[in-house]
């Protein structure tokens, strides 16, 4: 049975891919920052607490899982914060250039960026199976193409820190074995409370970016994808 572990999995997109796995037989650890809530009850489903930003919850988290099984087929980097709930709706301390707060800007670049690479350093001995995935939910906004009319002002904290994932997933094929493969990802507009408006529903873009893995190219080893296999603009 393949094992997948995500990050963030309580709601939105996380919980989207354990939904999907779970139906597709996966033994699936979920990545929380608190137990309990609205999660499923299923033999082959494991939530653990996790604070990405903290490296001894991460280790704790990596031993969980060693409990259950030797090894990962999955490793979803999904859990991220946006100009809202980085800063508690003062979204301008992120966004707008005469407003901009030096330690929230830097906490959205520690979640989002520095924390996937720290979450897959500590995962990388797990990822035995050939392949494995490293998926690094990325954005839209990564991209110096995107412009979203009535996108709010310069959203440099989110755009920013967005884009240093997406290089850093580029940077990490350096140090990946050769059985373990990554990219970066748009996930679409899902809808989540990150994204009240979204008009995608999690599992069903879940389910699109699976089928990246499942159709997997080489020549996308590393790159920055959209959610239906193609190559994003940078």
């Amino acid at each position: 049975m393949k094992a997948a572990f995500i990050t963030g999995a309580d709601r939105g997109l996380g919980r989207g891919f354990v939904d999907f796995l779970l139906q597709e037989g996966y033994i699936v650890f979920a990545g929380v920052l608190e137990k309990g809530g609205d999660l499923p009850q299923a033999q082959n489903f494991f939530p653990i607490p996790l604070d990405v930003t903290d490296d001894v919850s991460i280790e704790l988290a990596v031993m969980r899982v060693l409990q259950q099984t030797s090894s990962l087929h999955l490793l979803i980097n999904n859990a991220g914060v946006n100009k809202n709930t980085a800063t508690g709706n003062q979204k301008d301390l992120v966004s707008s250039l005469p407003d901009l707060d030096r330690k929230l800007m830097l906490k959205m670049f520690e979640i989002n960026a520095v924390s996937p690479l720290m979450v897959t350093k500590k995962f990388l001995p797990l990822l035995l199976d050939d392949p494995s995935f490293v998926i690094n939910i990325s954005s839209d906004r990564a991209s110096f193409h995107h412009q979203e009319p009535g996108d709010y002002k310069g959203n440099y904290g989110y755009r920013g820190s967005k884009i240093a994932l997406t290089m850093l997933t580029f940077c990490s094929l350096y140090d990946m074995p050769k059985n373990v493969k990554t990219f970066a990802v748009h996930p679409g507009d899902v809808k989540s409370a990150m994204n009240s408006k979204g008009t995608q529903q999690p599992q069903e873009q879940a389910e699109k970016i699976l089928n990246i893995t499942k159709n997997w190219n080489d020549k996308n080893n590393g790159a920055f994808l959209n959610y239906d296999g193609s190559l994003f603009p940078l």
